[in-house]
């Protein structure tokens, strides 16, 4: 009784995060290599919702939109949910698989639907299909853990909990902003210099193909259509910072089809505007 009621503990507190995390986007800025990338706090203007399954999947499976963002929105819709699976059968003694998928999919419906409710995203099938795959895969995880606890493989179970935990601690010390200031609040997927510097040559996006792509302008206002199909209108100050990869430009050296990277405010107000490489 009182092992199950720890599982409840554990299995309500990480349910908690989960909503905080996947719903609210309560995540800092992150840093991968020479880039640092946010996706916390965004709320949209206009969004179409995608219902047609492997829309974004696939252009992300193809390098589309650079394999940095393409592998951090999929491991990032997927690996927050392996948890959920994983715990399942230890608060449900009677888990099946079966019972696992339809959880899995109800627990994807709810945390896109909730986006949707909320205003911080847009509903993507995809999405639901990616987290269901965690949840499968946490599920999967256990069952194997189980055969090896029944058979006594304690071995093999050490063998891969040290790997697990390097792992983890590697991605932890790649991704930690160590120090360095979390750039690019309250935006999309985009990028900037983890050393706060903006990049003086090359594609200033670092190859990621920036947070959007400038849709619309009107005087001091630029419309994106972010990587993820959000709409974002955006504000420009005359403290905005705008430049490509030859340096400084006006506002009026933007144009629509730009991509673009920003760094914004609370109040969606830009501090920085950079321009992509064509």
């Amino acid at each position: 009784m009182k092992r199950r009621l720890i599982s409840i503990v554990v299995f309500a507190a990480y349910i908690v995060v989960l909503i905080k995390v996947m719903v609210f986007k309560a995540i800092p800025a992150i840093r991968i290599g020479h880039l640092m990338i946010n996706f916390g706090g965004t709320h949209y203007e206009i969004g179409s919702p995608n219902l047609v399954p492997f829309t974004t999947i696939v252009p992300y499976l193809l390098g589309s939109h650079g394999w940095i963002i393409a592998g951090v929105n999929l491991v990032g819709n997927i690996a927050p949910l392996v948890p959920l699976g994983f715990l399942l059968p230890f608060v449900f003694r009677k888990m099946t698989w079966k019972k696992s998928l339809v959880t899995a999919v109800i627990a994807g419906l709810t945390i896109e639907t909730l986006q949707t409710i909320l205003h911080v995203g847009i509903f993507d099938i995809d999405d639901v299909m990616l987290n269901a795959l965690g949840v499968m895969m946490g599920f999967w995880a256990f069952l194997i853990l189980s055969k090896w606890v029944r058979e006594r493989k304690y071995m093999r179970i050490l063998i891969v909990a040290i790997f697990v935990i390097a792992a983890s601690a590697s991605a932890f010390y790649m991704i930690y902003p160590w120090g360095r200031p979390l750039v690019n609040p309250g935006v999309g997927a985009g990028a900037q210099s983890t050393e706060g510097e903006i990049p003086q040559h090359g594609d200033l996006c670092g190859g990621t193909g920036g947070t959007g792509e400038i849709i619309s302008m009107r005087d001091n206002a630029i419309t994106i259509k972010r990587q993820d199909g959000v709409i974002q209108i955006i504000t420009l100050t005359p403290q905005t910072d705008i430049r490509n990869s030859t340096g400084p430009i006006s506002e009026s050296g933007l144009k629509i089809g730009d991509h673009v990277t920003l760094v914004i405010d609370g109040t969606k107000t830009a501090s920085t505007v950079l321009v992509c490489s064509n």
